[in-house]
């Protein structure tokens, strides 16, 4: 199992945008081959901080839907929007699940 984490720090006031954004990749992400769930969080403090968390059965399948984003412009077009909105370029790292409850 892959963890895909993603961390986005929104200007002030571009949060309810930037999740809107963000939901809609979510969703985007929950229909790939092989995803297992996704999720979006927001910072309590600080509130313009935002997370996603994806599950994928395995490294392939992820390689697929980074395939996709690449490929497809309505697609990779919602993530790469992110941009304008951020403070600083997000931060996007993956990890290998290697024990789960």
């Amino acid at each position: 199992m892959i963890l895909r984490f993603s961390r986005f720090r929104f200007k002030e006031g571009n949060e309810a945008e930037g999740e809107d954004i963000l939901q809609s990749h979510a969703t985007s992400m929950r229909a790939s081959a092989g995803c297992v769930s996704v999720w979006v969080g927001q910072g309590k403090h600080p509130s313009t901080e935002f997370v996603v968390v994806a599950f994928f059965d395995s490294d392939a399948s992820l390689r697929g839907f980074e395939g996709e984003l690449r490929g497809n412009p309505s697609l990779g077009g919602d993530f790469f929007s992110l941009l304008r909105l951020t403070s600083v370029p997000p931060e996007v790292t993956e990890y290998e699940v290697r024990a789960s409850p």
